[in-house]
């Protein structure tokens, strides 16, 4: 009886231990899941980006990291040199915007979860950009991130040079550059 009560210390104990350290790694664990995949190198990012889309790089702005999947670069982050938080975000997508019963377009849900920031009450309004050479649907929502800071993000999706592209642009209400965001959308080739 000594000898099992012995053993089950043992076990409880080695779970104790394992419980503690999957706990410590716990906030880190998406970090290291995910670290091998994006790539901060800025001349990697540049070459994926314009490997998806032909754009004019706004000013303060600069290619930053990189996500490969199978050898091939899927995201980039093009993030603002002062407020890194703001950002442009492009991504390969098999379709960018879906129709609803509506017949307005909505953002696939696995988009939703996977694009740059989720935003919390956010607002959303549709526009069209016909300026740009693509027409487009834009959808700006407004809301706070994570953080609960106050931001805007522009989403709207393009025919890329090897597919669709769905692009994103997130920046804070404070910093908000109506003018750099239209230059942008209207140099995207």
């Amino acid at each position: 009886m000594e000898s099992l009560v012995i053993l089950v210390a043992g076990v409880l104990g080695v779970l104790l231990v394992c419980c503690i350290g999957v706990a410590a790694l716990a906030p880190n664990l998406r970090r290291i899941i995910q670290a091998p995949f994006w790539k901060t190198d800025a001349q990697l990012a540049a070459q994926a980006a314009h490997k998806m889309l032909d754009y004019d790089l706004p000013p303060d702005y600069q290619e930053s990291q990189v996500l490969n999947i199978q050898g091939q670069g899927a995201a980039v982050i093009i993030a603002h040199r002062v407020w890194p938080e703001d950002m442009i975000f492009i991504e390969y997508v098999q379709e960018v915007l879906s129709p609803t019963t509506s017949g307005e377009p909505a953002m696939r849900p696995d988009l939703a979860r996977n694009g740059p920031a989720p935003l919390q009450h956010a607002a959303g309004r549709h526009a069209t950009n016909d300026d740009s050479r693509q027409p487009t649907t834009l959808r700006l929502f407004e809301g706070t991130d994570e953080n609960s800071r106050k931001i805007r993000q522009v989403v709207c999706g393009f025919s890329g040079k090897s597919g669709d592209v769905l692009l994103a642009i997130v920046a804070g209400q404070e910093t908000w550059d109506q003018a750099m965001i239209d230059g942008f959308l209207q140099s995207v080739r």
